[in-house]
């Protein structure tokens, strides 16, 4: 009777979004930067005027304060132009086993725009205690869709469904650390204006479908458009060339340079740690010599593939039945393979590495070939990297389309030249 109770309390026939108040955190650490420089300005200026300019360091808080609090005051604009945004969830609770949808009313009238939903599973919990404790976020699940816009006697309105699996956690079922919270997410770009919006969505297990009725019309169009902004970022990503003998692919130096530079950077930083502590321990802290071999090792390799990933090239050439790489670091070729290919079952798109922003996870694919390669010990079959680096799942297997068509029109080539002798 209670835990029907606590669903009762937890299921809400309005749901506002995660960003109505948080502007409001983002200014209280602001001016929690800036109270201390109020106090002590004086103390500053007269530290300066005897020629203590080390103090000019303490100026550092009120600038962050100051951007922290110019931050918040964008984030309350951009909240006030949208208007609150409620979510009204069909079903009431949502259902891990049945179907998680709703509508979100926006106050700006409808007009062409190209907005993504994100429905996730978030596993939130902490490591460490004391001053040492920090907060962990893993994406569990997560579905992209494209949501049904349309306009409405207010304004506009968004309608979404998903079809969720049965064997993911809720926050009832869920036994281990931490805590479980299914998130809606909307992005993209209204009125020439960034929307962004997230809502926290209560759910139980159950098999109840929603009262949305999504057309079919919406649904072909939108697995269209997905279709379209798959071959079109791969065209971005990746440099593909039809020849008359084959298909010419180049994965390019220098792309994913955000995940780059961030790990690069990162990795810097640890190993300077490292470092740090490595001279310290030489001057008589024993114990640091327990931290600073780690720290120096993990900021090493992190920095070291930062690196590899700044200045790595793929180049790919498939020549009739024949398969050709070649790898490069900052220009110098580092190793070449060579190998059959014939059929696109030797094909597979792996997941490499992964990213998450803003609650929205992003993969970054490969595709590899399983040929056989000759060598001194006679014939190895052996997985060799095609293309590299690709960002999103769904630009990835645009690809191994891509590839797949090239290599059948090359099997009916060949095929037709050998019937023809």
């Amino acid at each position: 009777m209670g835990r029907k109770m606590d669903k009762k309390n937890k299921a809400k026939q309005t749901i506002y979004s995660n960003e109505k108040s948080g502007h409001w955190i983002l200014m209280a650490v602001g001016f929690f930067f800036c109270l201390p420089f109020i106090f002590l300005a004086s103390t500053i200026f007269q530290e300066v005027s005897v020629g203590e300019y080390g103090i000019l360091f303490t100026l550092l808080f009120p600038l962050v304060g100051s951007a922290l609090i110019f931050s918040s005051w964008k984030m309350r604009k951009s909240f006030l132009y949208f208007g609150p945004t409620p979510l009204t969830p069909s079903p009431l609770m949502g259902q891990v086993g049945g179907q998680i949808g709703g509508r979100i009313a926006i106050n700006k009238p409808w007009q062409e725009r190209n907005l993504d939903i994100t429905l996730s599973c978030l596993h939130t919990y902490s490591t460490g205690s004391g001053d040492n404790s920090r907060s962990h976020t893993d994406i569990v699940w997560q579905a992209h869709d494209k949501p049904l816009d349309r306009a409405n006697s207010s304004g506009s309105v968004l309608e979404f469904v998903f079809d969720v699996p049965a064997n993911k956690p809720t926050e009832d079922t869920h036994n281990g650390r931490g805590s479980i919270t299914w998130q809606v997410t909307v992005k993209g770009i209204i009125a020439d204006q960034e929307f962004n919006r997230s809502w926290k969505i209560p759910t139980q297990v159950g098999s109840e479908h929603s009262s949305i009725i999504i057309p079919n019309t919406h649904k072909e169009a939108a697995h269209s458009a997905k279709l379209k902004q798959a071959e079109s970022s791969i065209e971005q990503q990746i440099h593909t060339q039809e020849t008359a003998l084959g298909l010419d692919i180049v994965s390019d130096q220098g792309r994913n340079k955000s995940m780059s530079i961030m790990m690069t950077l990162f990795g810097a930083v640890f190993t300077a740690v490292g470092c740090f502590l490595f001279f310290q321990a030489v001057q008589g802290e024993a114990m640091l010599w327990l931290m600073a071999p780690i720290f120096f090792a993990v900021g090493a390799l992190i920095l070291c593939y930062g690196i590899f990933l700044l200045g790595r090239k793929l180049e790919c050439k498939i020549i009739d039945d024949q398969v050709h790489t070649r790898r490069s670091f900052f220009g110098k070729v580092i190793y070449t393979r060579q190998g059959k290919l014939t059929s696109p079952d030797q094909l597979i798109l792996k997941s490499t590495m992964t990213s998450t922003h803003n609650g929205i996870k992003t993969e970054y694919m490969g595709v590899y070939a399983t040929i056989n390669i000759n060598d001194q010990n006679g014939s190895l079959k052996k997985e060799i990297k095609l293309v590299e680096g690709i960002e999103g799942r769904p630009a990835g297997e645009a690809m191994m389309r891509k590839l797949t068509d090239a290599l059948i029109v090359n099997n009916n080539n060949l095929k037709g030249e050998l019937e023809a002798l």
